[in-house]
């Protein structure tokens, strides 16, 4: 009984063991949502985003001027440090003047508050505002196409996981056949029924057929692991996609409208956009840089010879600035012009690379999805050779090398077919990426679609 009771512990373990290392399954919704969460890049724009709005709130409370206390203790023998403490302490007298020469050491503890709000900055400010403004926009469009780029990214990573399972998959399969395939012939050898050329041959093949399978599961493991980083798992446990691909069909889109949607719809462009306005705001700064300033100020101070006493004053005014001689003025406006027309030709060349991407996306997905019919053709032909050969081989009209032969063929026509699907909804998505409509709702219809295995 004893005995019987440890069996059934250790089944019952054994039977644990595989649920606890099986690699977490995730759909390609859920594995967007945590690659997201866990990307340090995503993490770096949105910090951009919160500084370049910060940048702005401090353009705008720039507007409010500022004020300062401020503190001061002295001591010296200066007359005219002396002459004008005694003043502002009101201890002067005329018996001061018998001194004024060669005073005695003159102690001050002075207090004060300074203040100042500008009224006219040759428009600094407001233009300042207006680039923090552009500068948010900026960051937020950077934010949203890198958001983009990383779930394309993980798609890559998911979509390579369910193609690399399924040829480990096809792989293994082709081996136990071709194995169940060369133990016949292995009899049938023994008996001279089978030519040792053929059956050696046979082995040939088959030992290729498992290097295949090694080494597809070898990939396997290498995609799981990336997808587990990818998604911020444990890189040791793996992530495993939940799906399987299939001949997926998507709504297919013009060109023209896509290539419009890119130039002037993309995120990376827009924020480029955004800063070709900065770059001008910047330069219509530099050429109000001559213009005068306006600022009113008013300052109160107070000031005492033994922390007792105080005796406080007040001066308020208008203080107005204007530089007269910069003379890297023209120095500052010309590179000022030359930023402008570098942004400008960045900008032209995202929307020239918008298009090209376009383009690009839209015939590697053509492409896909014109071979695929070719790849099921292919491989439904490959599968009928060998269900023609195996009852030949058993009737013994046939070499076991053929069969293996035509075993390999199928391997090859199989993987070939799923490479297919596989590129067929990856070039999809990197359709989405180029035009910018790689949204939730976009990943949610690839996800679905290739959600069952």
């Amino acid at each position: 009984m004893i005995l019987i009771r440890h069996k059934a512990v250790i089944l019952a373990i054994s039977l644990l063991i595989p649920l606890t290392a099986r690699a977490a399954s995730v759909t390609l919704e859920a594995a967007v949502e945590k690659g997201l969460k866990a990307d340090n890049i995503l993490k770096e724009e949105a910090a951009r985003v919160l500084g370049a709005k910060a940048g702005l709130s401090q353009a705008k409370l720039s507007r409010f001027g500022g004020f300062k206390l401020t503190g001061m203790y002295t001591n010296g023998t200066d007359p005219v440090y002396a002459f004008a403490t005694a003043m502002k302490q009101g201890t002067f007298s005329m018996s001061s003047l018998a001194t004024i020469n060669d005073p005695s050491p003159k102690s001050n503890f002075m207090a004060g508050i300074e203040a100042g709000v500008p009224l006219f900055t040759g428009f600094a400010i407001s233009n300042a505002m207006k680039m923090g403004e552009l500068g948010t926009e900026a960051a937020q469009n950077g934010y949203e196409r890198a958001r983009a780029g990383i779930t394309f990214r993980i798609t890559y990573q998911w979509l390579t996981v369910l193609l690399r399972r399924r040829l480990a998959e096809l792989a293994s399969d082709s081996v136990k056949a071709s194995e169940t395939e060369l133990n016949t012939a292995r009899m049938l050898k023994d008996k001279g029924m089978v030519l040792g050329s053929d059956y050696y041959g046979a082995e040939a093949i088959l030992s290729t057929l498992r290097g295949y399978s090694l080494n597809w599961n070898k990939a396997l493991d290498l995609e799981k692991e990336k997808l587990a980083i990818t998604l911020g798992l444990d890189p040791s446990d793996g992530a495993d996609a939940y799906g399987a691909l299939n001949e997926a069909t998507y709504a297919d889109k013009a060109k023209d409208g896509l290539a419009a949607s890119a130039r002037g719809g993309r995120r990376d462009i827009k924020a480029l956009e955004k800063m070709a306005a900065i770059s001008k705001t910047s330069e219509d700064m530099q050429k109000n840089s001559v213009l005068p300033t306006v600022e009113a100020f008013g300052a109160w101070e107070a000031n005492s010879e033994s922390l007792s006493d105080f005796r406080s004053n007040r001066l308020l005014g208008l203080r107005l600035t204007v530089p007269l001689g910069d003379p890297a003025y023209f120095a500052k406006k010309d590179a000022a012009r030359a930023e402008v027309s570098m942004a400008a030709s960045r900008l032209d060349e995202a929307r020239k690379q918008a298009s090209l991407e376009v383009a690009e996306s839209l015939n590697d997905y053509d492409a896909a999805k014109e071979s695929l019919p070719v790849a099921k053709e292919t491989l439904e032909k490959a599968e009928q050779s060998l269900e023609l050969f195996r009852p030949l081989y058993r009737q013994g009209r046939q070499s076991v090398l053929e069969v293996l032969r035509a075993q390999a063929s199928v391997l090859q026509a199989e993987a070939a077919y799923y490479e297919t699907l596989y590129k067929l909804s990856l070039y999809h998505a990197q359709l989405l990426l180029a035009s910018e409509t790689l949204d939730a709702a976009a990943v949610a219809e690839i996800s679905e679609k290739l959600g069952r295995k």
